[in-house]
């Protein structure tokens, strides 16, 4: 389901190697234009949008969608060949087979579904029976242990296999600090620190008094695409690109023409009142916003959105779509600001040279259907074909 074809121009080792890419390839040129909007047939049922299908997971053949009504504790499976919800499972909260209060939930394979809760991973079949419950949130691991301050977050993915489980882990109030691969069936965790994440936490806000402690933070995307794990986050113009069978991660930095590259630090990173925090959240709202990366698997390109403010300070602010893609090497092809759409989507699957994003319209699940075309292969083929001919001498 999800064929290796992640180009051996990475050099995946055992440390965290950083790789800084090329700007955009002047020969290649794409344009988009709408060409529809789709309506998603829900059939009896109410389709649950009020996460605006965040935490939503998608196949990497962008056939199914799979999401989590939180209302009726249920898993919604959309079908996106047809657009029209195929099935709905009802799983109980409590009891033998019972979810309990679902962190995150994801398509394992095999008509499974992995569900995360706080401290734990259920594994449920496809007719909500439980197979299977695992512990990730103990200190007790084989090979690699947690330290006191240290936690795996839940929100991770299954591997191809479906043997181990992949997330990042992180210190203090939830700053990660690498990635924690754990087999769910030996227990045997394998931490992968990368030293670059340290530099997130310049964007990360914390409040801490005697009541206990709050944070804010750009999101953090996690996906796995092509048997490798990405992991980036809003604020910077970056990817880790972690490789579970041999742990190796390659770190991506990316430049853009259009946008800032990364978000301007906080003015401080901690406060100790309900006042200091609310001031300081205010310098959120101007920041850019990198969305995370999907894959057109017949086209072998990644695109991704991004978000920046004009005018900021003015009267007249307002906030930019930008869209780049990448190669199937991440190799930045084309970025541009010229797009038929207005706002910034943050929900959205690539699919046979289309992609599509996603729109609450009148609390009806819709995607908007934004057609990439390429205006000149033949240019991009021949600048490919010299520059192996440059490297070749």
């Amino acid at each position: 389901m999800k064929p290796p074809i992640l180009a051996s121009c990475f050099l995946f080792v055992f440390a965290c190697s950083e790789k800084k890419l090329q700007k955009s390839t002047p020969l290649t040129q794409f344009s988009f234009t709408i060409s529809d909007t789709i309506f998603v047939d829900p059939g009896d049922e109410i389709l649950y949008l009020q996460s605006e299908l965040h935490g939503a997971h998608w196949s990497d053949d962008g056939s199914y969608l799979y999401n989590f009504n939180r209302h009726d504790n249920a898993l919604e499976i959309i079908d996106l060949d047809r657009f029209k919800l195929d099935k709905k499972i009802h799983f109980e909260k409590e009891g033998p087979h019972g979810t309990g209060r679902v962190q995150s939930l994801f398509y394992a394979g095999d008509g499974n579904i992995a569900v995360s809760e706080f401290h734990q991973i259920g594994l449920i079949d496809i007719h909500a029976s439980k197979l299977a419950t695992f512990k990730i949130r103990s200190n007790v691991f084989k090979k690699d242990t947690l330290l006191p301050n240290e936690a795996m977050d839940v929100t991770g993915v299954l591997d191809e296999n479906g043997q181990h489980y992949i997330s990042y882990y992180t210190t203090g109030f939830g700053n990660p600090v690498g990635i924690a691969k754990l087999h769910l069936i030996e227990n045997a965790l394998t931490k992968t620190p990368i030293p670059a994440l340290a530099d997130w936490s310049k964007h990360r806000l914390e409040w801490s008094d005697n009541g206990g402690s709050s944070a804010a933070y750009p999101s953090i995307h996690l996906h796995q695409i092509n048997s490798k794990v990405l992991l980036s986050n809003e604020a910077k113009n970056e990817l880790f690109v972690y490789d579970p069978t041999n742990e190796g991660i390659a770190h991506l930095t990316f430049h853009s023409e259009l946008m800032p590259d990364s978000r301007s630090p906080l003015s401080t990173t901690s406060v100790h009142s309900e006042e200091e925090f609310e001031e300081v959240l205010k310098e959120f709202s101007h920041q850019v916003r990198f969305m995370h990366f999907t894959y057109d698997k017949a086209n072998k390109r990644y695109y991704r959105f991004s978000q920046f403010v004009v005018n900021a300070g003015a009267e007249n602010v307002a906030f930019k779509p930008l869209l780049t893609v990448f190669d199937q090497n991440f190799k930045q092809l084309y970025e541009t600001t010229e797009l038929p759409i207005e706002k910034i989507y943050t929900s959205y699957f690539a699919k046979a040279g289309k992609l599509y994003l996603y729109e609450n319209i009148m609390d009806e699940m819709a995607f908007i259907v934004l057609n990439v075309e390429e205006e000149n292969p033949q240019a991009r083929r021949l600048s490919n074909y010299l520059n192996l001919r440059v490297d070749l001498t």
